[in-house]
């Protein structure tokens, strides 16, 4: 099947693109090289223009230059430790731009294309390959023991038993408290009979004692002047005798 790389028919954004040609045939693409370790082997490709391209299908050497020292040297590669650009290059050891390799020196990134390129530059890295692949097999162990189990489970028509939650018993309610017994008052101590009856005097003043209290009036007041005074009504009656009011109530 023949590849395209002309413009996609969509912005980065997701608007529609209208195609303002059809497909040429400059457009045409390759497959790609998918380089491996291997015995070198580098084919040559002619490409627009009379310019060539070299093609590498197999290599086991890289050149491995220092960025502190600017110093280059080639050295042997073992072995493709991971390839972010696709898992399964990383399972078949593929190697492209980016790809993590071992090398005679220790571990390095690959920074340019091989299969555009026909060599492989790289420079060292200081990662830490086996604590990343140990959380990586651990983390497959793991998908895959689970996997595992809900496969028997369902094979055997074990079912979960549904998880029944226990009545939380909810704390009891305060009592309240008991109100204080109120004590029994006290009996008010009875007056005496000759208290209850006012006792009125004439001098300068009206007198009038009533339930141990006297009650003082002016001894020309009026009649207007003793509805507005505060006291009791029969203090009052007896004051109005006392003046001889006759339309007193």
């Amino acid at each position: 099947m023949a590849r395209w790389q002309g413009l996609s028919r969509r912005t980065k954004s997701g608007a529609r693109l209208r195609k303002h040609h059809e497909k040429r045939k400059a457009e045409l693409g390759r497959p790609e090289a998918q380089t491996i370790i291997g015995e070198p082997r580098v084919k040559e490709i002619r490409t627009r223009g009379g310019n060539h391209k070299y093609r590498a299908l197999r290599l086991d050497y890289c050149n491995l230059s220092d960025p502190n020292t600017g110093k280059a040297e080639k050295v042997r590669i073992i072995d493709v430790e991971s390839n972010p650009a696709n898992k399964e290059y990383t399972r078949r050891k593929v190697m492209t731009k980016g790809a993590l390799i071992r090398t005679e020196k220790g571990y390095a990134i690959i920074t340019n294309r091989p299969g555009q390129e026909g060599f492989i530059a790289a420079v060292p890295t200081q990662i830490d390959v086996d604590a990343t692949q140990q959380r990586t097999i651990s983390a497959k162990k793991k998908k895959r023991q689970t996997l595992q189990r809900k496969r028997i489970g369902s094979a055997s028509g074990i079912q979960k038993k549904p998880t029944t939650k226990k009545p939380v018993a909810k704390p009891a309610a305060p009592k309240p408290k008991a109100a204080p017994a109120k004590k029994p008052a006290a009996p008010k101590p009875k007056a005496d009979a000759a208290d209850e009856v006012p006792t009125v005097t004439v001098d300068k003043e009206i007198v009038v004692a009533y339930k141990g209290r006297n009650y003082k009036f002016d001894k020309k007041i009026s009649m207007k002047d003793l509805k507005e005074k505060k006291a009791p009504k029969i203090v009052k009656d007896k004051v109005a005798e006392a003046r001889e009011f006759k339309s007193w109530s």
